[in-house]
C-alpha cells in the first residue's frame, strides 16, 4: 500500500518535483523571495468579502462581537484529492468553493446548497457527522438578538454528488444560543465523536461588571457552553450534569489531553472579564474546571487560541490570544489600565490571575503549564484573533501565524471618554457620527519562525505578509498537495486572502482512515521520528478562532530523505507503526490495518522525590502581612515588602547534623528546627525570638560571633510599611549557648536600613569574624540606594568601619546576594555583590579593604540580580559563578542599546517619592506606564495631557519636564538574562547567557549536584516574583529548572518532570538529612517544598 501511494504522488505532482540526480529523491524547488505568496483573487476566483453594516438598532455598541469576523474551512468536500475551502460571513451568503488544482477554485454555493445568507454566521467546521467518509458542513449562528430561529445552528449533509442538505434539527444539533464554534470529539472515548459548543453572552453591557456575571441565573440554555452526545442518529445535549454550564463571553475552545491520560480535554477561551475555563475530563461523562490550578494565570480578555507541541516534546503547548500591542503608542491608547483594586476584585472572586497578554502554556509533562509567552517573542500581536501552531517551513518545528487587527478600535480610551461625555446624548446622534470618533487602522499579521529552542523570530515581511488588513478566520491545508501547509484567511472588509506555501523542505503528509463511527480518526495521536527530529500531532479540526483546519497531517522534514518511524496511536486505542518511509509524499493509513504494537514511551525524567515536610517535622509555613506596597508608590514594579522568608542552614549543636532556621513574617516569630538523628526535626521553642516577632525577618546568616566556638545567629530586617529610620529596621543578632538556645544580643550599632543579605569574614586578620551587610531598600523610597555596612568585630561588639574600609560599598545598591569568593585566587576573599539596578560588582579584598573592581566582562551588566554562586563548573582549578536575574520572560527586554530607565523623584512636591519607568521608543524616552495609573502618582499629568492620544505620543520629558528628569535619581538596566561567568583567570570572565529554560523566570537561588548521576555536577535553579504589579505578569513560570553539566563548562537543559514548584520561591538550601541529600526551598506565604534527591 505505501509503494502505490508514493506512486501516485510521484506521478501526479512530477510537475512541482526536481528529481536529485545523486539520488533519485524527489526535491521541491522554488525561486520564491518569501516563504508565503499571496494568490491574487483574480487568479484563484475566490472572491469572498466579509463585510458588516450597522444601523441605529444594530451596531458595535449594543453588540460588541459586530467586528469580530467570520471563519474559513478546509476539507475535501468532493473526495477527489484536492482540499476546498468554506467561508462564513456575518450577515450575507457564505461561500463554498471548490479546488480545480494549481489554486484555482469554482464558487458553487448556490448549487450545493450552502448558501446560508440568513441571520448572523459565526464559525465553521467540517467533519463527517453521519460517518459515510463524505465531510459535511457545520455552520454556527448568533447575534440575531430578536430571533432565535436565525440563531439556529446550520448543519449541511453532504449528498456525495455535490449538494448538501441541511439536517441540523434532525441530528439534534440546531443549537439557538449565541454560538461561536463547535469541536468535534469523542469525550466519552465509546469511538464516536460527540460535539461541544461554544456559545457566548449577550449582555455586554455587564462584560466588566463582575457582580452581574457572579450572580446572574438567567444564563442557561442560550448563553451557556453546550456538549452534544452522539447517540448513533443523533445528537442529545448532555450539558446538565456534565460539569460544563457556564456564563462566560467565549470566543474558542481548544481540544486536546491536556493531563497526560488518554482522555480529551476541552480549554474554552473566554472574552472580557470572564475567566477562561480547563475542563478535565473525569471519565464518567464529566468535566472539572482546573485552570486555576493547572495554569498559573490567564489572559485578561481571551480570543483564539489552539494546542499544539511547540518543542517536539511529545506534549502539546497551548497558546491563547489577547489584544496587547507591541507598539508602545498603540497599546497607550487602546488599552485601558488595570488597577490593583479591580485585579484583585476579580481574583478573590475566584476569576484567577488575569493579564492583558498572550499566554503561551508549556506543557511541564505533569498535568500543569508554564506561560512563556514573554520570552518567547510572541506575548503581544495586537487585536489579535486566530493563531495557528503549525510547522509553515517545513523544518520540523511548528511555528506560529496570527491574524490581526479589528475594524474600529472600540476599547480607545479617548472613545470612552467621548461616550462617557455625551452620555445624556448618544440616542440622539446619528450612528454614523458616533462610529467616526473611533480610530481606524487596519494592521499587518503575525508570522513567527521557531527557533527550536522556546523561542520564536518575528517574520512577518521575511514570509511575505506585508499587507495591512483586519482579518479574523484562518485555516490552513495543502491546497496544491506539494507538501507544505497553504494559508486562507477570512478578511473584514476586504477579500479573503490565500497564501500559497513555497516551502522547499521535504516532508510527510498522513491521511488518516478511521474506523466506521469515526472515519476521519479525529483524536488519534501521530508521531514522526528522524535521524534530527522527533515530532507529534493530535488529530482535531477546529482551532485557531471560528475555522477548522485540513484533516490531513502535515509534518516537514527539513533535508532528511527518509523518516525513521511514524506511529500512529488511533483514537480507539489501537497503533500502527511504520518504518524506513521515504519522505515526501501522501501516505494514507487504515487503522484496519493496525497491529497489535505498543506505543513507544517518551524518556521522562524522574530523578527527584516530592516530600510532605510535616513528615520530617518541619511544619514551618511562612505568614507575610497583607501591606499594599503600591499605596506606597503607585508605580512600583513589583512590591517590595514580599522578600522573605529568611532561610538558613547551619549545625547550632554540635552533633554532626544540619539544622534549620527559618524566619517569620511581621508578627510571627522565627523557628528553628534540630535535626534528629533519625532525619526527623524538632522545633526547639525560642523566646527571644518570640519577644522580636514584631519584626519582618528578612535574611538570616550563622557565624561564630563571640569566638565560643558554636554558631551564632543574624538577623537582617526590613518592611516596605515602614517608616524610613523606623526602629522596626534593625537588625538583629542572636547568641547561642552551643546547645541551640539562643539570645538577644546588643553588640549591633543602629542600622535602620532595610537589610537582606550578610556574609562573615574576618577581612582585619585579628582572629575574629567582621561582618558584611547588604541594604536591600529605603521604605517608600523605590529605587534609592540603602545603606550598606562593614561591620568590624571588637571584642564582640560589632563597629560601623564602613568609610574607611570600603567607601564605596555604602551605597552600591539595592543588594540582594552577596558572596565571598577568591575569585582572583590570590589566597584572600573578594566580595561579590548582585542586586538591582546595578551590574554585578566585584570588590577586591586589598589588604583588608575592599575596592571596586572594572571588569571588562561586567560593565554591561546593570540588572535586577537576585543571587550569585561559585562552584568550579568547567573543573579548570579556578571558581566560577552563577548569577540569577529576573530572566527573559518578562515584558522589558533591555539591552545596551534599549535599557530600562528608572527615575526616581519628587515630582509633585507633595511629599512622597515618585519613581518612574522608562524604556526607549523611536529614539525617546517613554513612560513604561499609561495615562492612568500614571496620573494615580502625579495628578499634574492629566492635567497636562489631556487625552490618551497626546500621552501616547509623548516623551519622558514632554510629561515630567526637562529640569525635573535632569535632576532625578537615575538608574538604568541593561541585562535581565541569568548567566554564567567562567572564570578566565587574569580577573577576567566570559559571560554566557543560560539555556533559554532557566530564563522563564527569576533565579533566585542555585544548587549543584550530580541530578542524573553521570559523574558531572549540573545545576538547579530555582525562583519567583509573585508581587509583580498587576499590569506586568506575575513571574510564575521558573517553576525550577535543571541544567546538566560536562566538567567543561557545557550547560544542556533537561526537563525532569518531578522538580516542580510553582509557589513564590525566594531561596533553595541543599541539605544532608538522615544521610540523604536533599533540596529545601522556602517560599514566600507557604510551607516549605522539599525534594529528595534520588540515588
Amino acid at each position: 500500500m505505501m509503494r502505490l501511494t508514493y506512486f501516485f504522488v510521484v506521478v501526479a505532482f512530477a510537475g512541482a518535483l526536481n528529481s536529485c540526480k545523486d539520488s533519485g529523491f524527489q526535491k521541491k524547488t522554488s525561486t520564491a523571495e518569501t516563504l508565503f505568496t499571496e494568490i491574487s483573487n483574480e487568479d484563484s476566483g475566490i472572491h469572498f468579502k466579509n463585510t458588516v453594516t450597522e444601523t441605529a438598532a444594530f451596531n458595535i455598541l449594543n453588540y460588541y462581537d459586530m467586528y469580530n469576523g467570520g471563519g474559513v474551512a478546509i476539507g475535501d468536500v468532493n473526495n477527489d484529492g484536492l482540499e476546498d475551502v468554506y467561508f462564513t460571513s456575518n450577515q450575507n451568503s457564505n461561500k463554498l468553493y471548490l479546488n480545480k488544482g494549481d489554486f484555482k477554485f469554482d464558487d458553487i454555493t448556490e448549487a450545493a446548497g450552502v448558501a446560508d445568507a440568513e441571520g448572523w454566521t459565526t464559525g465553521v467546521t467540517m467533519i463527517d457527522i453521519n460517518a459515510d467518509g463524505w465531510l459535511d458542513i457545520y455552520v454556527c449562528k448568533s447575534a440575531s438578538l430578536n430571533n432565535s430561529l436565525e440563531r439556529r445552528n446550520k448543519l449541511f449533509i453532504n449528498q456525495k454528488d455535490g449538494t448538501f442538505t441541511e439536517e441540523a434539527a434532525k441530528w439534534g444539533l440546531a443549537d439557538d444560543g449565541f454560538s461561536i464554534q463547535a469541536y468535534f470529539l469523542d469525550y466519552d472515548k465509546d469511538g464516536d465523536l460527540d460535539m461541544y459548543l461554544i456559545n457566548h453572552r449577550d449582555d455586554f453591557l455587564n462584560s466588566v461588571d463582575l457582580n452581574a456575571i457572579v450572580n446572574d441565573e438567567q444564563f442557561y440554555p442560550q448563553t451557556s457552553d453546550h456538549l452534544y452526545r452522539n447517540d448513533g442518529n443523533s445528537f442529545t445535549d448532555v450539558t446538565p450534569g456534565s460539569g460544563l454550564i457556564n456564563k462566560e463571553f467565549s470566543l474558542s475552545a481548544s481540544i486536546g489531553d491536556f493531563n497526560n491520560d488518554g482522555w480529551p480535554d476541552i480549554f474554552v477561551a473566554n472574552d472580557f472579564i470572564t475567566p477562561d475555563k480547563l475542563y478535565i475530563n473525569n471519565k464518567n461523562g464529566t468535566f472539572a474546571n482546573e485552570v486555576n490550578t493547572k495554569m498559573k494565570h490567564i489572559s485578561y480578555s481571551s480570543m483564539g487560541s489552539d494546542f499544539a507541541d511547540v518543542n517536539n516534546d511529545f506534549l502539546p503547548d497551548l497558546l491563547v490570544l489577547d489584544m496587547s500591542a507591541e507598539d508602545h503608542q498603540r497599546g497607550k491608547q487602546n488599552m485601558a489600565s488595570m488597577n490593583t483594586e479591580g485585579f484583585w476584585w476579580i481574583v478573590e472572586a475566584g476569576f484567577h490571575y488575569p493579564y492583558m497578554s498572550n499566554v503561551l502554556n508549556l506543557n511541564n509533562g505533569n498535568g500543569y503549564f508554564t506561560d512563556i509567552a514573554q520570552v518567547s517573542g510572541v506575548s503581544k500581536t495586537d487585536w489579535s484573533w486566530a493563531p495557528l501552531i503549525a510547522d509553515f517551513d517545513g523544518d520540523g518545528f511548528k511555528d506560529i501565524f496570527i491574524t490581526n487587527g479589528i475594524k474600529r478600535e472600540i476599547a480607545n480610551q479617548d472613545f470612552g471618554r467621548f461616550l462617557d461625555a455625551n452620555e445624556g446624548s448618544l440616542e440622539q446622534m446619528p450612528i454614523d457620527s458616533i462610529l467616526k470618533e473611533m480610530p481606524s487602522d487596519k494592521l499587518q499579521n503575525y508570522a513567527f519562525k521557531n527557533n527550536k529552542d522556546l523561542s520564536f523570530k518575528k517574520v512577518i515581511e521575511d514570509w511575505g505578509f506585508t499587507q495591512a488588513v483586519n482579518s479574523n478566520g484562518v485555516a490552513y491545508g495543502d491546497l496544491d498537495n506539494d507538501g507544505d501547509l497553504d494559508l486562507v484567511v477570512n478578511n473584514l472588509e476586504d477579500e479573503a486572502g490565500i497564501y500559497r506555501n513555497n516551502s522547499t523542505a521535504n516532508y510527510i503528509s498522513i491521511k488518516l482512515k478511521g474506523d466506521a463511527k469515526n472515519p476521519l480518526a479525529i483524536g488519534s495521536k501521530v508521531k514522526v521520528f528522524t535521524d534530527s527530529t522527533k515530532q507529534y500531532q493530535e488529530l482535531y479540526l477546529s482551532r485557531g478562532y471560528q475555522s477548522s483546519v485540513s484533516p490531513v497531517l502535515n509534518f516537514g522534514v527539513g533535508e532528511e530523505q527518509q523518516i525513521s518511524k511514524i506511529e500512529v496511536v488511533w483514537n480507539t486505542g489501537k497503533v500502527s507503526v511504520l518504518e524506513k518511509v521515504q519522505a515526501n509524499q501522501i501516505l494514507s493509513l487504515s487503522e484496519a490495518e493496525a497491529t497489535n504494537s505498543v506505543e513507544t514511551p517518551y524518556d521522562r525524567p524522574e530523578h527527584f522525590e516530592r516530600i510532605d515536610p510535616r513528615e520530617l517535622g518541619l511544619t514551618y509555613a511562612h505568614e507575610e502581612n497583607d501591606f499594599n506596597d503600591f499605596s506606597r508608590q503607585v508605580l512600583l514594579p513589583q512590591k517590595q515588602s514580599q522578600q522573605g522568608p529568611a532561610f538558613e542552614v547551619a549545625d547550632v549543636n554540635n552533633d554532626g547534623l544540619e539544622d534549620v532556621f527559618l524566619g517569620g513574617g511581621p508578627g510571627q516569630a522565627a523557628q528553628l528546627y534540630i535535626q534528629q538523628k533519625d532525619g526527623k526535626f524538632e522545633q526547639i521553642p525560642q523566646a527571644a525570638f518570640e519577644s522580636d516577632k514584631a519584626y519582618e525577618d528578612n535574611g538570616a546568616h550563622f557565624f561564630d560571633a563571640d569566638g565560643d566556638g558554636d554558631l551564632d545567629v543574624y538577623v537582617a530586617s526590613s518592611g516596605y510599611e515602614l517608616a524610613e529610620n523606623d526602629s522596626k529596621l534593625q537588625d538583629r543578632l542572636y547568641l547561642n549557648d552551643g546547645k541551640g538556645s539562643f539570645s538577644a544580643s546588643s553588640a549591633l550599632p543602629k542600622m535602620l536600613t532595610g537589610s537582606k543579605a550578610v556574609v562573615s569574614l574576618d577581612y582585619d586578620q585579628d582572629g575574629d569574624l567582621d561582618l558584611i551587610v547588604g541594604g536591600r531598600i529605603v521604605p517608600g523610597k523605590y529605587p534609592l540606594s540603602p545603606r550598606s555596612y562593614i561591620l568590624e568585630n571588637q571584642s564582640g561588639k560589632f563597629v560601623d568601619v564602613t568609610k574607611t574600609v570600603a567607601p564605596d560599598f555604602a551605597e552600591a545598591g539595592l543588594i540582594n546576594d552577596l558572596l565571598l569568593s577568591d575569585y582572583d585566587g590570590d589566597g584572600d576573599f573578594d566580595l561579590l555583590v548582585a542586586g538591582e539596578w546595578m551590574p554585578i560588582t566585584v570588590f577586591e579584598n586589598q589588604n583588608g579593604s575592599f575596592q571596586p573592581l572594572e571588569i571588562e566582562a561586567l560593565k554591561e551588566t546593570s540588572g535586577w540580580w537576585n543571587s550569585i554562586a561559585e562552584i568550579d563548573f568547567d573543573q579548570d582549578g579556578d571558581l566560577d559563578y552563577f548569577v540569577g536575574n529576573l530572566g527573559a520572560n518578562n515584558k522589558f527586554h533591555p539591552s545596551s542599546e534599549k535599557p530600562l530607565h528608572i527615575y526616581g523623584n519628587n515630582f509633585d512636591s507633595d511629599g512622597n517619592y515618585d519613581m518612574i519607568l522608562s524604556k526607549v521608543y523611536k529614539g525617546s524616552l517613554v513612560p513604561v506606564r499609561g495615562k492612568e495609573c500614571s496620573t494615580m502618582q502625579n495628578s499634574f499629568v492629566s492635567e497636562k495631557i489631556k487625552t490618551y492620544k497626546e500621552f501616547a505620543n509623548s516623551t519622558l520629558t514632554d510629561i515630567y519636564g526637562s529640569e525635573q528628569i535632569a535632576n532625578s535619581y537615575h538608574k538604568q538596566a541593561t541585562e535581565f538574562e541569568s548567566v554564567y561567568l567562567e572564570n578566565l583567570g587574569n580577573g577576567d570572565f566570559r559571560m554566557k547567557h543560560l539555556p533559554v529554560v532557566a530564563q522563564l523566570g527569576p533565579t533566585m537561588s542555585f544548587a549543584f549536584s550530580d541530578i542524573n548521576k553521570d559523574g558531572h555536577l549540573d545545576v538547579v535553579g530555582i525562583g519567583a516574583i509573585h508581587e509583580a504589579e498587576v499590569e506586568t505578569v506575575k513571574y510564575d513560570s521558573n517553576v525550577g529548572y535543571v541544567l546538566l553539566g560536562d566538567s567543561k563548562g557545557g550547560l544542556k537543559p533537561y526537563k525532569d518532570i518531578s522538580f516542580y514548584n510553582d509557589l513564590n520561591a525566594k531561596l533553595m538550601k541543599q541539605m544532608n538529612i538522615g544521610n540523604e541529600s536533599y533540596l529545601v526551598i522556602a517560599n514566600n506565604n507557604r510551607p516549605l517544598t522539599i525534594f529528595k534527591i534520588k540515588d
